[in-house]
């Protein structure tokens, strides 16, 4: 399923009224909080049907959440609601990165990444530099096209993860 054709460009949060952002910010919030509680879901999913002036807020709005402890990124841009719990650790999760991971699926320069978040170049730059470390995109390999980006292969992507996407996690916290 493709969300980013149908999805609009974001306005830039910053340069928006203060009153606009408050309203705006709440919004988004309790946007992400109502579909959390129906379950997982995609960045892109939680992007869908947002205004303009929403989706330039949601980046602010999952970074605040998953820092609270309310949501967690479950991997592969995917966020869920947190049960509350005695914190056992920090919460650690970029939903700049996974927004940006997530918009490759429709563009491929950090321009046009930047433009469509509505965030700064140099924010998508360092997410892209990021993810372009943790093995799970590239630059493409045309000289007359540079500074473009792609989602590395599925093959390539299990072999630079090791394999971890078949492994099987066992909770091993102490409980009670």
């Amino acid at each position: 399923m493709r969300f980013g054709g149908h999805q609009p460009k974001a306005r830039i949060f910053r340069k928006l009224k203060a009153e606009t952002q408050r309203e705006v910010y709440q919004s988004v919030l309790q946007h992400v909080r109502t579909c959390l509680n129906r379950g997982p879901y995609n960045v892109l999913e939680l992007r869908a049907n947002l205004t303009p002036e929403q989706a330039g807020a949601l980046p602010m709005a999952l970074t605040t959440l998953a820092q609270a402890g309310e949501i967690a990124a479950l991997g592969h841009s995917v966020y869920a609601r947190v049960p509350w719990m005695p914190a056992t650790r920090t919460v650690k999760t970029s939903p700049i990165e996974d927004l940006v991971f997530a918009s490759l699926t429709e563009h491929e320069t950090a321009s046009e990444i930047a433009t469509w978040l509505g965030l700064s170049v140099v924010e998508v730059r360092e997410s892209l530099a990021a993810l372009e470390r943790a093995g799970l995109i590239e630059e493409r390999l045309d000289p007359r096209r540079p500074n473009r980006y792609r989602i590395v292969s599925p093959h390539m992507a299990k072999h630079i993860r090791q394999g971890a996407q078949d492994r099987t996690f066992t909770d091993i916290a102490r409980h009670g």
